[in-house]
This record gives structure tokens, C-alpha cells and sequence, in this order.
């Protein structure tokens, strides 16, 4: 294979399946409309989708389970469920200080094991770019920044699963800004990777894309200098079915948007033929 394509996803409940399928359901509609634009050329693409929403599913649907059994009085109770599974997502995944296991190592697990599936269907040198959703933004800036630690303290010897090999960057309704503001000094992960092929690294891009109507997804460049250093473009695009794409609905409308579809294969083409 001549490039591999991962993708994660973010907030909210996903459809359940096997987690370590190459293309859970969640990713089956970009990814078909990626074939579609790039057609014989999709088949020396790998992809694979990286799955943890089960990790924290579980949790949420006992929470809400449990209160509807105590008859705890609820209004607007889809409102509710939408926002447990969105909100729970976002503070359910992170690092507890002192805890032997926890659902941000747990998460990380599961993207390392994906990761090593794809690895198993291509090469060491392989050129992989990322795909990321929502709160996925914020799990594989954490992932990586995790790995790029681990690789200065002790060199991987295979620079795929190091991350190093990481070409393309892709951020889809991003809300990575929210995490930040705990922080004085905002750094982003090193990008991209210090062992892409040499025909590729005047291609290397990280390209975020966001509706202007999604309130869950946000431009990086203005974050700080390091941002806008390391961003190569926002792009700003409405996305989804004409009736939703001016409309918060806009978050989930990425995965099935056409002309998405069509900017983001354009790319692919672009390390295809390089």
C-alpha cells in the first residue's frame, strides 16, 4: 500500500461493533466517499477506523438507566441523554492522577491497538494520515504528544506505530481550543512526523476543516503563534443536508458531505501522485 488513512472519532454515541473492524460504521460513510472521488486510486489507500466509544458508552447509558429507575423527575429528557453522552465524553476522558487505570489510558490502548492492525496491512515507511472528529482532535493530540515523548526517551524502532511517519494531519469540527484555556502557554504536538518520506515533505499538511454554524468545532490558527505556525489552514465549510448545514446539526454532517468528501480525497491524490 502506498498510504494509510486512520480515523477517529469524537463525542456522542456511536453504533456498536467490533471494535478493532477496519471500518467501523462510524467511518464507513467517509470513507465510501472517498473511494467514490478517488476511485482505482483508493485501492492503494489502507484504512482504518480507531473505535473507543464504547469505553465510555457504558458508563453514560448505566447513569441514565439508574435515574430512570429511581423516578428521578426529568425534563426534556432527549435534550439530557444528548447532553450526558456529549459532555460525558468530553470530561470522562482524561488523566487521573494516581488511578493504576483510567479511561484516558484506556482510550490510548485502544487507538494504540487499531494503529497496530493497520501496521500489520502495510510497511514501517509507511506515510499515514490521520482523520480526526471532534473530541477526536483532542485524543490523538494527546496520543501523540504521549508518543512523542515516549520516542525521545526511548527511539521506536518501528516509525509507523511511532507516529512518526505521520504526513497529513485532517481535524473536522475540532474543539481542541476548549482543552487549552487551563493553560498560560499553549504548545502544539510536534507535527508532522521526523521520518515522512522525502518526495512527501513539501506535502505535509494539517487541513482543519469546520461548519461556521458548529458550535463544537472551532479554527486553530488563532490559539497562539505556536497554532498558527504549525495549522497550515481553517478552513471554514458548511457541511451536512442543506436543511441542517447552517444549524449545530452541522457537527455531524462531515462524515457524509460531498464536497468534503471531494477536498479531502483532492489531497489524498496529492501524496498519491507525489
Amino acid at each position: 500500500m502506498d498510504l494509510a488513512v486512520a480515523i477517529i472519532h469524537g463525542i456522542g454515541m456511536q453504533e456498536q461493533g467490533n471494535p478493532m473492524d477496519a471500518l467501523h460504521p462510524f467511518a464507513r460513510p467517509l470513507v465510501n466517499g472517498l473511494r467514490r472521488q478517488l476511485g482505482r486510486d483508493a485501492q492503494r489507500i489502507e484504512f482504518q477506523s480507531l473505535y473507543w466509544a464504547d469505553l465510555l458508552d457504558k458508563r453514560e447509558r448505566a447513569y441514565m438507566q439508574r435515574t430512570e429507575a429511581a423516578g428521578a423527575p426529568q425534563r426534556w429528557r432527549w435534550l439530557r441523554d444528548t447532553v450526558t453522552t456529549f459532555l460525558g465524553d468530553a470530561s470522562g476522558y482524561r488523566l487521573v492522577a494516581g488511578a493504576s487505570s483510567n479511561s484516558y489510558q484506556q482510550v490510548h490502548a485502544r487507538v494504540r491497538a487499531a494503529l497496530t492492525a493497520l501496521r500489520s496491512r502495510v510497511n514501517a515507511d509507511t506515510p499515514l494520515v490521520v482523520i480526526t472528529h471532534s473530541l477526536g482532535g483532542h485524543v490523538m493530540s494527546n496520543y501523540l504528544w504521549d508518543q512523542y515523548k515516549l520516542n525521545k526517551d526511548c527511539p521506536s524502532n518501528d516509525p509507523f506505530l511511532g507516529m512518526e511517519t505521520l504526513t497529513g494531519l485532517i481535524t473536522l469540527g475540532c474543539n481542541i481550543p476548549l482543552f487549552t484555556f487551563a493553560y498560560d502557554t499553549v504548545v502544539p504536538i510536534r507535527f508532522p512526523g521526523a521520518q515522512v518520506p522525502e518526495r512527501l515533505q513539501s506535502k505535509t499538511r494539517w487541513l482543519n476543516w469546520y461548519a461556521p454554524a458548529d458550535p463544537l468545532g472551532y479554527p486553530l490558527k488563532p490559539l497562539c503563534p505556536a497554532y498558527a505556525a504549525v495549522v497550515d489552514e481553517d478552513i471554514a465549510l458548511p457541511v451536512g443536508p442543506w436543511l441542517l448545514r447552517h444549524t449545530p446539526a452541522s457537527h455531524i454532517g462531515y462524515w457524509s458531505d460531498r464536497r468534503l468528501h471531494r477536498r479531502v480525497a483532492g489531497y489524498l491524490k496529492e501524496l498519491l501522485d507525489a
